[in-house]
């Protein structure tokens, strides 16, 4: 099993932390990263999830990050619910993932999980606590795939495979604040989550209920640099009167494939940013990344050897071997 080069979340969080600048961001609150030096959302309770099997079932996506940041090292399994989960699949998971706890916010309480053993309430204000818990332990995250039909399905990650791909930016001249288009409690969103905690910039989270125009006001009024989401995303966002409200230095692009007409219309109206896409699904994790404006990926990349992704084409599917991919 891959080890994670630093103990926890939380503990990577504050070595790249340098300044009490940088902050996490929802549409209705705003957490300083400082603040989870001694402080806690948990409201004294942490303690009683170690080693314990979590169900996170909070509401907004901002309690999931701090609950994320808080349970690494110190729960054994943390199991991420998206927003949409109906009851039957919520159910399946809870029964085939074994899970003992539930984090919900305060308001937001399942009456699925009420026969779950224990319920720790998860949300903000941060506060300060007596002492912290310095977890070492390597929490297994279980995450739902995407774009199947039916139960859900299920696959185990470690911080080690999920931020392998990850290069921390090493003391960036200006400072990065990273948004997405993303549901942070899926793979994609997960990503940027950890690009925005571990490359010394802040995260600005999207929000469901915000039409995309206001969510490009709300990036452009927190100075977003750096922005990622499926050709989806960003074609509705081209679409946008108030596509050019943003002007970032970097457009990432994952999830779908990127065609060759959304990044010539990106290029034509952020002619500033660096522009890529990511091939990466919740199984394989993160492939590849192409940064040359051009749909498809090079051909050399398939077979080579010495790189940190091994890749071949057999019976019509790509395969792929790395540190990155789910451990089962």
């Amino acid at each position: 099993m891959p080890r994670s080069p630093c103990p926890s979340l939380r503990n990577a969080l504050l070595e790249a932390e340098r300044s009490g600048a940088r902050q996490l961001r929802s549409a209705k609150a705003c957490v300083s990263l400082r603040d989870l030096r001694d402080g806690s959302a948990f409201g004294g309770r942490l303690a009683e999830l170690e080693g314990r099997s979590v169900l996170v079932l909070t509401g907004d996506q901002l309690t999931v990050a701090l609950a994320l940041i808080e349970l690494d090292g110190i729960a054994h399994r943390l199991i991420l619910c998206p927003p949409d989960i109906s009851a039957p699949h919520l159910l399946h998971v809870r029964a085939i993932a074994q899970a003992d706890a539930v984090v919900c916010g305060q308001e937001d309480v399942s009456a699925l999980a009420c026969d779950v053993p224990l319920r720790v309430p998860c949300s903000l204000p941060v506060a300060r606590t007596a002492g912290h818990l310095t977890g070492d332990r390597e929490t297994e995250w279980v995450l739902l795939t995407s774009g199947t039909t039916g139960m859900p399905k299920m696959v185990v990650h470690t911080l080690a495979t999920l931020t392998a791909a990850i290069k921390p930016a090493k003391d960036p001249q200006h400072p990065i604040v990273w948004a997405t288009f993303y549901d942070i409690r899926r793979y994609g969103g997960l990503q940027i989550l950890f690009r925005g905690l571990l490359c010394g910039g802040s995260l600005v989270l999207s929000d469901p209920h915000e039409h995309v125009g206001e969510h490009l006001e709300r990036l452009a009024t927190h100075g977003v640099t750096h922005v990622s989401g499926t050709p989806s995303h960003w074609r509705r966002a081209l679409m946008s009167p108030n596509a050019n409200a943003i002007s970032p230095r970097y457009i990432r692009l994952s999830g779908e494939i990127a065609d060759q007409a959304t990044l010539d219309h990106l290029r034509a109206t952020y002619p500033r940013a660096a522009i890529g896409h990511a091939y990466a699904s919740t199984e394989a994790g993160v492939a590849f990344e192409v940064d040359d404006g051009r749909e498809g990926f090079p051909a050399n990349l398939i077979g080579a050897r010495n790189t940190e992704v091994h890749m071949q084409v057999a019976d019509c599917s790509l395969r792929i071997r790395s540190s990155r991919t789910a451990l089962r």
